[in-house]
């Protein structure tokens, strides 16, 4: 069952919560907060979409842009009450592309990340041997290619494969600089003649390949506004991070963090038991999401305390408000479709579990359910202050949004 929301509806609840202005609670670090549930909304109706790893923006002219991954884009200019289909037309790029990230930045540039469909027929997975940035400013009614090859990075094609699978977002620094992520990982001839270490070592793991090789989850960095892009870096390789979203810190652009989906066995010599009490899964095997934390600007990543999901607590997101409220939202875990939410109101210091002060792990937070099930990534992006709309995708790649909002305990 879906819900149409009601003409005007998001905005009165826009004028009262700007003239309600920041909740006291937040000046003492009250993080005794619930979920609500406002209405929801259809945004692509069945039968438009094949996958649905999406990636949503609020754009400076307070538009808000969704992408779909194998659909257009689609645009609401009120609020999310009503959404318009973006027809993406790329020149200088083969047909039929595959769109699978959304980032806007300060000065109303989109950008979007694509690829060609894989190369192999026989592989039905998202890997395919290029990979282009393109840039729109006219509210993407024309779209320029990036002047990147990105297939000319080491170990290059085709030695190497982009696994691309949606969800990418990026963010911008104060001084302008724009990242993003992809995985790289190697092509299988490549790997049989540099196969990985045993048990598997830095700087690829099991991706294998030789030590100069950019193999893993990599941020790439713009300084000229999505023009060009290069300066890679790796993202803690060891947990094999994919399917990541970075947000930025608004008060330190030096802080960033990555929420990403891990996935990978017990290696020889690790310990199995100590592996299953640190991630709480039934076997060792890490198959969840997991929060990283940069503190200098991307160039390195940990993995934060505290920061996994369930077993197969994946399909993950995340959003960093200007007010320093972080957003993740993901998958209940292992058989449970629902869309969860952690809400921390502090920048990630603590996180919302129903006492006055939350808690420093995020493992430990509360749940608050979202939608009863969905499938794939569930962007979300803030409508007013503590007012939000997360998007879901549900049964014949229907996709929906729902509106939520914070409130404080009395």
């Amino acid at each position: 069952m879906s819900w149409r929301m009601a003409p005007g509806a998001i905005p009165a609840l826009l004028m009262l919560c700007l003239s309600d202005g920041m909740h006291p609670a937040l000046a003492g670090n009250d993080h005794a907060v619930q979920v609500k549930i406002d209405q929801r909304v259809t945004v692509v109706p069945p039968g438009v979409l094949t996958r649905a790893m999406m990636s949503a923006v609020r754009h400076p002219d307070g538009a808000i842009w969704l992408n779909t991954q194998t659909g257009p884009l689609y645009r609401s200019i009120d609020e999310g009450r009503t959404w318009t289909p973006v027809a993406v037309k790329l020149r200088g790029v083969p047909p039929n592309q595959t769109l699978h990230g959304l980032g806007v930045n300060r000065k109303g540039r989109l950008l979007l990340v694509h690829q060609s469909p894989g190369h192999d027929p026989k592989d039905k997975r998202l890997y395919g041997q290029d990979l282009f940035v393109s840039y729109s400013d006219d509210g993407g009614r024309t779209w320029t290619v990036s002047q990147t090859d990105f297939r000319k990075f080491p170990p290059g094609i085709p030695n190497m494969k982009f696994h691309e699978d949606g969800n990418r977002t990026f963010i911008e620094q104060s001084d302008g600089t724009l990242m993003f992520t992809t995985t790289i990982v190697a092509a299988e001839e490549y790997k049989k003649r540099h196969p990985s270490k045993q048990p598997p070592q830095p700087p690829n793991y099991e991706y294998g390949g030789k030590p100069g090789d950019l193999f893993g989850d990599i941020v790439f960095r713009s300084t000229d506004g999505g023009k060009s892009w290069g300066d890679p870096t790796h993202v803690y390789t060891d947990l094999n991070p994919h399917e990541s979203a970075l947000a930025i810190d608004p008060n330190n652009p030096s802080h960033i963090l990555e929420f990403a989906r891990i996935q990978r066995l017990v290696r020889p010599g690790e310990d199995a038991k100590e592996m299953m009490r640190k991630t709480g899964n039934p076997m060792p095997y890490y198959k969840q999401a997991a929060l990283f934390e940069s503190i200098d600007g991307g160039r390195t990543f940990r993995p934060v305390t505290g920061g996994m999901t369930d077993w197969y607590g994946h399909r993950g997101a995340i959003l960093w408000t200007d007010r320093d409220v972080v957003v993740l939202t993901h998958s209940a875990g292992h058989n449970d479709s629902r869309v969860l939410a952690r809400i921390s109101l502090d920048g990630g210091r603590a996180w919302v579990n129903g006492t006055d002060r939350g808690t420093p792990l995020m493992t430990k937070s509360t749940k608050f359910v979202l939608a009863p099930s969905h499938s794939f990534s569930t962007p979300t992006v803030e409508v007013a202050d503590n007012h939000f709309l997360t998007f879901y995708c549900i049964g014949d790649f229907l996709v929906q949004g729902v509106f939520w909002h914070l409130e404080w305990s009395e």
